[in-house]
């Protein structure tokens, strides 16, 4: 199926709508928001900015330090009951992209069903969005980059080509693609990334803020205790790795070197299923899940609350470290047992 066919099956009038007819806007992505999450964000405001619309972007958890070169100076905020409650009793839509679930809002997601607001999701993954009061949801996208940029070009075919807005736009369909590397790199998005690149964005310096920018001398220390810590199961098809913060804090270590412990575990050869289990102080344990794209994981992350990609996913467990390992572990076994069995 080709791009224009993917296209056609997207009905974007009633976002359209929404974008012309109301004035005041926030917009927020999930914790620990990724390229895709804030890329999108972050077009659309401009956009919107352009037409004299107001825009606050209002994130749960701040950026990692990889992709704090995406935004401009204020143009995103960590979300604070007391100093944005303001923000909030004013606007009139709340958007929220690359939301799996509602609940990885935080605070935030609470807070806005207080709110005489309207409630809308942008977003490429499956998942219960009844909180919604409308969903632009299309699972089939490589990308919710790739949707802004669909939903931009029908509303203004030039503005695509204004570098501000192609460049993140760029960065989040490069993100949830692997750098264009996975399975879900369809025709569509190699379009949208030809016009982009056409337009002035630079595919390499973007590769080295998110790739490359990411192996601090902190990180190269967990990747030394993941390795330490590595294990194996099921005939070395699944593989994971515990590193606890508390452990490492002291060495120079900080929380955005624990990022993508999953996809380093993935490419071992030989490992199907890579898990990475991590517990920063105060928090519950945080499970990453990557599969190299037979075995799928959201089912074992669903189990837990949280959810993803059918080959990239997540969730949080309470209990001790230990005793999410244990679960975690067990239910992945068991999903390559059922998969053995009926796949």
């Amino acid at each position: 199926m080709g791009p224009e066919a993917l296209r056609e099956l997207r009905d974007w009038q009633g976002l359209k709508t929404i974008l012309n007819e109301y004035d005041r806007f926030v917009f927020s992505t999930h914790v620990e928001p990724d390229a895709d999450g804030i890329g999108s964000e972050l077009a659309l405001s401009r956009f919107l900015k352009q037409r004299g619309k107001t825009v606050n972007i209002l994130n749960p958890t701040p950026l990692r330090a990889n992709l704090e070169f995406l935004p401009e100076s204020n143009e995103l905020q960590v979300y604070h009951p007391q100093n944005h409650h303001q923000i909030l009793e004013d606007a009139q839509v709340f958007i929220a992209f690359d939301i799996g679930d509602y609940n990885r809002l935080k605070q935030l997601a609470s807070d806005i069903q207080n709110q005489d607001i309207l409630v809308v999701s942008i977003d490429h993954h499956p998942g219960d969005k009844s909180q919604f009061h409308h969903r632009f949801d299309f699972p089939t996208a490589s990308s919710t980059g790739v949707l802004i940029y669909d939903l931009i070009k029908e509303m203004d075919e030039h503005a695509v080509d204004d570098i501000s807005i192609a460049y993140p736009i760029y960065a989040a369909m490069m993100s949830d693609t692997g750098n264009f590397r996975f399975n879900n790199t369809d025709p569509e998005t190699l379009n949208a990334a030809a016009r982009l690149v056409a337009v002035g964005v630079k595919p390499y310096e973007l590769y080295i803020h998110i790739y490359e920018n990411l192996n601090t001398p902190g990180r190269l220390k967990v990747l030394s205790r993941l390795l330490h810590e590595l294990k194996y199961d099921c005939d070395g098809r699944l593989a994971w790795s515990v590193i606890d913060f508390d452990d490492l804090k002291d060495s120079g270590v900080r929380p955005d070197d624990l990022h993508s412990l999953s996809d380093f575990i993935r490419s071992i050869l030989g490992v199907e299923v890579g898990i990475a289990i991590t517990k920063m102080p105060g928090r519950i344990t945080d499970i990453s899940m990557r599969s190299k794209g037979k075995i799928p994981v959201n089912t074992v992350a669903m189990k837990f609350g949280g959810g993803g990609h059918a080959f990239a996913a997540g969730c949080s467990i309470e209990g001790t470290l230990n005793e999410a390992t244990q679960a975690i572990v067990e239910a992945c076994r068991e999903n390559i047992r059922n998969w053995d069995s009926n796949g």
